[in-house]
């Protein structure tokens, strides 16, 4: 029997994967494929009002609950402390770590984050991952997604993926509802997670319009 195709999915926190390629995650699965989550961080410092232990507690459940939605094959977070990711990327050796689990998995293709991001955190995902294509420890096509920006702020003459998800958008609304830890207090629930789900639709909707259907999710191929 031929092994599945494995996409690889790496997140700095467990919500990224959802708002950056959540409809794809779904469409890929429902195809046969097998999706595999990677997460840096346990997100350990947002809310800042909760211990740590406790956000630790809610991101892990709400990564797997996403991740069950998607019908992906598991959830894998690499332990990088929440604020100092260049720090604990050298200290807790994350390239090997994360090197091994590409080797094992032989993804087909890797979505995680991109140049554009202005999040620290992101941010150094990137450069990461971009560092590990140039040394070829990976080798197959990888692309990357925005999670919090609507608008590109820079077009970068690279190759693009489109993925129609009209038909998978609502599992990936489903999953944005899942991570509730990112509600600040329970009186602002409505403040905080609807802004969230409004941003999730403007962007399918966009790139929906721009690629001649409803709902869409662009990527950018990172070279």
């Amino acid at each position: 029997m031929a092994r599945k195709q494995t996409i690889l999915v790496i997140g700095a926190h467990s919500d990224d994967p959802t708002f950056g390629a959540g409809g794809t995650m779904a469409k890929y699965a429902s195809e046969g494929k097998k999706i595999k989550t990677i997460i840096f961080s346990y997100g350990e410092l947002s809310p800042p009002h909760l211990k740590p232990e406790i956000v630790k507690e809610k991101r892990i459940k709400e990564a797997n609950k996403a991740d069950k939605i998607f019908k992906g094959s598991g959830v894998v977070f690499l332990g990088v402390k929440d604020g100092r990711f260049l720090l604990d990327i050298k200290a807790k050796n994350i390239e090997s770590k994360l090197n091994k689990l590409i080797q094992k998995e032989k993804p087909v293709k890797i979505f995680t984050h991109g140049a554009n991001d202005a999040h620290p955190d992101h941010f150094a995902v990137y450069k990461l991952i971009k560092d590990m294509i140039k040394k070829k420890k990976i080798k197959c096509d990888v692309y990357s997604f925005d999670v919090w920006s609507i608008v590109r702020v820079r077009k970068r003459m690279v190759p693009r993926l489109v993925v129609d998800i009209t038909k998978t958008f609502p599992k990936k609304i489903q999953a944005t509802k899942v991570h509730e830890s990112q509600k600040c207090l329970p009186a602002t629930q409505f403040l905080i997670i609807w802004p969230i789900i409004w941003m999730v639709y403007f962007k399918a909707v966009i790139n929906g319009w721009n690629n001649n259907c409803k709902y869409a999710e662009v990527f950018d191929k990172i070279e």
